[in-house]
């Protein structure tokens, strides 16, 4: 009796056991099961058929016509950038109509580079670039295919390209500056001696900079003083000259040795180039902008490296930005900024959507959705909706 007793006893424990590791594995497939529908919507590799000319990009397809503006951050220096750049821009013309490439360079950069697309002179195209130092090789490859596609277009669906930073170069602004100069003026007596400072300079084939450096801080001057002259002569560009000269001279002030000791130049920046969006946008063409910067810029929400509103939230939140409540960004995931995401909330969830990209799409560019209705990412998501995670071996790949 005794023995079958225990014998029962240790069937029914055995049963009992056998039944609590099948409903714990039952558990663990079934939150399996759950997690992978989940970020199987949230993460899609981004495939863009170049050959074909086709982009499509289906994480993005339901969200776009809710904005005009898309930001996305880059780390600068990399090869990918100009890639991924051309790539969404033209995702985003075919799919919600945007014709404004908007960068992170002068004015007097983007209006060449309009000059080059408008005309397919290479003679301009490296003019502009010569000047620009970061990844000329490059961006001369990917304004190469943006010609190419331009001239396929209707002119009023092309695609334009406008710099708002301060200018970094002023020879370009010079250049810009005597291109703008209208052929069928007379120049009023107060500002003749400017005009013609600016063909002197522009026609020597010579450029000494402190010639130059002395002639805006004149013609800056003169377009204060002498404002109604200067609106008489321009036209209806005279906005853009105005702001001209005052970002050469704000290029001018502007250095990243002294960035990098006062944050308030950083500050300055920022303000500037949300100045300039506002004052260039009448000028640009129809349709929304894309626009490329580097990942701190593009934070829609209070960012724990600066303590000033970036450009993204002035955009986003500024009553006079025309595209205030429509800017979406798509940030990039930089493996040196540990900190950024721990401050931002970064915990398990994070490292988990990392792990799992990792494991699906090796050797891909993937964007993640952090703004799901089931998102682990409360803070993230605050500062950007989306991020772009690309596979290590393809960011290491640096550009001269």
């Amino acid at each position: 009796m005794r023995i079958g007793f225990f014998f029962a006893l240790i069937l029914i424990f055995s049963h009992s056991s056998l039944l609590l590791n099948a409903q714990s594995l039952s558990k663990e497939k079934k939150d399996a099961r759950e997690s992978l529908p989940y970020w199987d919507q949230q993460i899609s590799p981004v495939d863009f058929d170049e050959a074909e000319g086709l982009y499509e990009l289906p994480l993005l397809d339901s969200v776009i016509d809710r904005y005009q503006f898309f930001f996305m951050g880059e780390e600068h220096w990399k090869t990918i950038n100009t890639q991924l750049q051309l790539s969404f821009l033209l995702y985003l013309h075919q799919k919600a109509g945007v014709q404004n490439l908007i960068v992170e360079g002068g004015y007097s950069f983007g209006f060449l580079i309009n000059e080059y697309l408008r005309t397919g002179n290479e003679g301009i195209l490296r003019k502009a670039l010569t000047n620009i130092p970061v990844c000329p090789e490059d961006q001369r490859a990917m304004y190469r295919q943006l010609y190419a596609y331009n001239q396929k277009l209707d002119p009023e669906d092309r695609i334009q390209v406008t710099g708002i930073d301060v200018e970094h170069s002023p020879e370009l602004a010079l250049q810009a500056l005597y291109t703008l100069r209208p052929d069928d003026r007379e120049v009023p007596r107060r500002i003749r001696k400017q005009l013609h400072q600016l063909a002197e300079l522009h026609e020597s084939p010579y450029i000494v900079k402190s010639d130059v450096r002395r002639f805006f801080k004149r013609f800056a001057r003169s377009v204060e003083r002498h404002a109604e002259e200067h609106r008489d002569y321009w036209g209806a560009d005279f906005g853009r000259v105005a702001l001209l000269a005052e970002n050469t001279l704000a290029g001018y002030d502007f250095k990243l040795i002294k960035a990098m000791i006062f944050e308030d130049t950083w500050q300055e920046r920022e303000a500037q180039m949300f100045r300039n969006f506002v004052v260039l946008q009448p000028y640009m063409a129809n349709g929304g902008y894309f626009a490329q910067f580097g990942v701190l810029h593009t934070d829609l929400y209070q960012s724990s490296q600066w303590e000033f509103p970036t450009l993204a939230q002035r955009l986003n939140r500024l009553q006079e930005s025309p595209v205030s409540d429509q800017v979406l960004t798509i940030s990039r995931y930089v493996r040196e900024m540990d900190e950024r995401y721990e401050d931002l909330g970064k915990g398990e969830p994070l490292a988990n959507m990392i792990r799992d990209v990792e494991r699906r799409y090796p050797g891909q560019v993937v964007i993640c959705n952090m703004t799901g209705p089931q998102s682990p990412f409360p803070n993230l998501s605050r500062n950007f909706q989306y991020m772009i995670f690309i596979d290590e071996e393809l960011e290491e790949s640096a550009c001269d």
